[in-house]
């Protein structure tokens, strides 16, 4: 059930040509256009909780195996060593957390550095991803995890 004014509920539903996964409990889908690095997916809790501290017995049961599904498919969609995992929950009190390929090419990048990329992004200083590359990352995770997380779909 959606919260009156909730940023990720509202983002589930309009924005379905950038979910690369859905299941009952889990939605997976690439950070909206401007998009700070084509890659950038957040994972979000289908119920309108606030933390993981809140989750119910079967979505805490779900979420590790979905979030190690999904940062190794990025892994290996994006050919990166590395999936940085940002979770928050102030800006937007819904639990969702970032997933975010690390590739050492690019330095602006790295460990906390990313947030000063992501505001750059925002405010118009740094092109953002690639929309041709964020469609064919889309379409790779959506094969690797349609296959990988078999069974939580349906349920």
């Amino acid at each position: 059930m959606n919260a009156p004014a909730c940023s990720v509920c509202a983002a589930h539903e309009p924005r379905a040509e950038l979910v690369a996964w859905e299941s009952p409990r889990w939605i997976l889908r690439h950070h909206p256009h401007p998009a700070p690095l084509c890659g950038w997916f957040l994972l979000c809790a289908r119920r309108h909780v606030a933390s993981a501290a809140d989750l119910d017995v079967e979505e805490e049961r779900e979420f590790t195996r979905v979030l190690g599904a999904c940062m190794r498919a990025l892994r290996t969609s994006a050919q990166v060593p590395r999936v940085y995992v940002v979770m928050f929950g102030e800006g937007a009190p819904h639990l969702h957390a970032h997933l975010i390929p690390r590739d050492p090419a690019c330095e602006g990048t790295r460990a906390w550095a990313v947030a000063d990329w992501y505001r750059a992004v925002e405010r118009g200083e740094r092109a953002p991803g690639d929309a041709g590359a964020v469609d064919l990352i889309l379409t790779r995770m959506r094969a690797r995890l349609t296959e990988d997380l078999a069974g939580l779909t349906d349920q």
